[in-house]
């Protein structure tokens, strides 16, 4: 009788797991499809990450993004020229995860 309470206690105070597959989200990669890009043109800069229902945000320190999900296009103008960072928050209802990616911006020639 007491092992069975013990048992019982034990079942009843354990935590619940909620790390498995469905709740975590994992960024495996950014990768951007130009870099160093040449001011005003695009770079194609894209997410792979992993996790149920995903939802992306996107911000640039330097330059323009124009889209949204796991694919946009990043630009910058000639006052843009650097080291950029472009970050991205992937996010759902368990909870965010976010990484970045470094983009050169080289200066614009006219020929």
């Amino acid at each position: 009788m007491i092992v069975l309470t013990g048992l019982a206690l034990l079942s009843a105070c354990s935590k619940k797991d909620n790390s498995g597959p469905s709740s975590q989200i994992r960024i495996d990669s950014i990768t951007a499809s130009v870099n160093p890009v040449v001011a005003y043109d695009t770079s194609v800069i894209t997410v792979y990450a992993t996790g149920d229902n995903l939802q992306y945000g996107w911000v640039a320190n330097h330059g323009k993004i124009k889209g949204s999900g796991i694919t946009v296009k990043y630009s910058a103008c000639q006052s843009c020229r650097g080291l950029n960072t472009i970050t991205c928050r992937v996010f759902n209802e368990t909870g965010e995860v976010s990484d970045t990616i470094m983009v050169r911006v080289t200066p614009w020639h006219s020929k």
